[in-house]
């Protein structure tokens, strides 16, 4: 007899049903097939209100139910450790929803998927914890057992064969409970009536008992089209099962017509591992935003050119989603950096010295308006918030000594100092003109030079010393491309756009007299020469 519908689906349901009752009654080390291995539940500080399960889906892989955090700690990442409670030798967990940034507000989170960055593994560490990097402190940690027992994906015992339109493959993976890997697929698809994945129940492939299979990067759930290309075996393919499927219920994988109900090949699905790592839903960043849908402002590149020798890094806002969130699809810091006044990324030529003068700020009382500029393969930045491992795996190029390349501080900003309101402006430029310069204090501008070689990297980033996602890429080119335009930048300097703004009578301290008299003289008095002598000639030619 062919299995119906609700055959199937009465196990699978039993099996998520189980799950969900086994909440109760959980214990450190059993295997859900919805979640993974269980290895405890976060400890619950007063100060913090958090809560959540903690699970191993693979070996690269932890996830936390139901989680909450009042996001009030401050500097507070998800952490492993080689020990049984965190240090600062221990590994710093990036999240979908805050990047590498510091953790914020979770609200009873269904699920937090925390995958391992690098090549390191779970059964590597002894500890999963919450943990503040800034002061060292531990927000509660759950112990990883010696005995654990990991998911781990299977490879099936056979592969794919067909005796019509030269189906075939290499070895089958089974990723998680409804995802499979076919490595070296082949399948003359272009000569097929048409050709679908097809998975299903029984002891024989048959139309009434399957149902066709998505390719992932090719289909959707709602849209299965014919394979109707010429497959060669060149090409691994990852296909997901339905939601209401897993691997643990379905006997068979098949290249199927659908049109004329003809099995082109199949390999049956037997002896799969009860702890296969659960499915997990594609997790969306932070920045996944539909950028599409976001009409962010066009880039602005500033070439290295022989009149653009000098670049000066400056604090801005970073101009909500249009801004720099559009620009390096990362969630921005408070500010973030200017360069010769732009959101822009760099062009330099190799063999070509160029100067960085840094004026981000060099108040070492706030991480706000404390940035020293280095030069690293790094597109994150933050150095000073990484942890020992994760600093062995950046290079810095440039800026090596933050004593050195921390200078004062110059910011553009609203007056309200608000940038909620960035994205009605049309352009980077516009909005730019919205904003006012502003340089504090007498200390100096930081200055340092850079001169890219054969061996520098062709893509480098330009980073704050002690906040995340502040700058953005350098190019690093032989010969710096012609199909981008190059322009004159609006004034900068402070004193240059303190002229042209009109802006000379500013507050004592926010610029010396000396300045003040120093941009009179070098601008305003030639301009009133200029006035007179132009004057002087209309009257003599009349």
């Amino acid at each position: 007899m062919v299995p119906n519908f609700h055959s199937y689906l009465f196990p699978w349901f039993l099996a998520v049903l189980s799950g969900s009752a086994a909440d109760s009654n959980l214990t450190i080390n059993s295997y859900d097939p919805e979640y993974g291995v269980y290895i405890g539940e976060l400890p619950d500080p007063s100060d913090a209100d958090i809560k959540g399960r903690v699970y191993i889906v693979n070996e690269t892989t932890l996830q936390v139910i139901n989680f909450t955090y009042n996001g009030k700690a401050p500097d507070l990442y998800f952490w492993l450790d080689q020990s049984d409670a965190p240090s600062v030798d221990g590994l710093k967990i990036p999240s979908f929803e805050f990047g590498v940034a510091p953790i914020g507000l979770y609200k009873n989170a269904e699920r937090v998927v925390l995958v391992l960055p690098g090549l390191h593994k779970i059964s590597s560490f002894k500890s999963f914890s919450l943990f503040c990097l800034k002061f060292e402190h531990n927000f509660g940690t759950v112990s990883i057992p010696d005995t654990v027992v990991i998911p781990k994906p299977q490879f099936l015992a056979t592969e794919l064969r067909g005796s019509r339109y030269n189906v075939g493959s290499g070895p089958i993976l089974i990723i998680d409970r409804r995802t499979i890997k076919i490595f070296g697929f082949t399948f003359d698809g272009d000569k097929a009536p048409d050709g679908y994945f097809f998975v299903g129940r029984g002891p024989n492939v048959a139309h009434d008992s399957g149902v066709k299979v998505s390719i992932r990067g090719r289909d959707t759930a709602g849209m299965i089209t014919a394979m109707n290309e010429r497959y060669r075996g060149g090409q691994d393919i990852i296909i997901d099962l339905p939601v209401e499927y897993d691997i643990n219920h379905i006997d068979w994988l098949s290249v199927y017509c659908y049109k004329f109900r003809v099995d082109f090949g199949h390999v049956s699905i037997m002896n799969v591992s009860q702890r296969i790592p659960p499915y997990i839903p594609p997790q969306k960043r932070f920045d996944d935003i539909e950028l599409s849908k976001i009409d962010g402002w066009a880039l602005i590149s500033l070439l290295g050119t022989d009149d653009r020798l000098n670049f000066t890094f400056q604090l801005g806002p970073p101009g909500g989603r249009r801004g720099y969130q559009f620009m390096a699809h990362a969630r921005p810091a408070k500010y973030v950096w200017y360069v010769n006044g732009y959101l822009a990324d760099i062009y330099l030529k190799r063999g070509v010295t160029y100067t960085f003068n840094v004026e981000g700020g060099n108040d070492k009382s706030t991480s706000d308006f404390y940035n020293p500029l280095y030069i690293s393969d790094d597109p994150f930045g933050g150095y000073a918030k990484l942890s020992n491992d994760e600093r062995e795996q950046v290079k810095i190029v440039a800026g090596h000594n933050p004593n050195e390349t921390a200078g004062r501080l110059c910011l553009w900003s609203h007056d309200g100092g608000d940038d909620e309101d960035a994205d009605k402006f049309n352009s980077f430029i516009e909005y730019r003109r919205s904003l006012k310069l502003k340089c504090i204090g007498t200390s100096k501008t930081a200055t340092f030079h850079f001169t890219p070689t054969a061996e520098t990297p062709d893509t480098l980033y330009y980073q704050s010393y002690s906040t995340y996602n502040m700058g953005w890429k350098i190019h690093v080119v032989d010969d710096l491309p012609k199909d981008i335009a190059d322009f004159v930048e609006e004034p900068y300097q402070y004193d240059i756009w303190l002229q042209q703004h009109n802006l000379l009578n500013v507050r004592e301290g926010s610029l010396s007299a000396a300045v003040s008299y120093s941009a009179i003289q070098v601008y305003v008095i030639p301009s009133i020469i200029r006035f007179m002598i132009c004057s002087a000639s209309a009257l003599m030619l009349q």
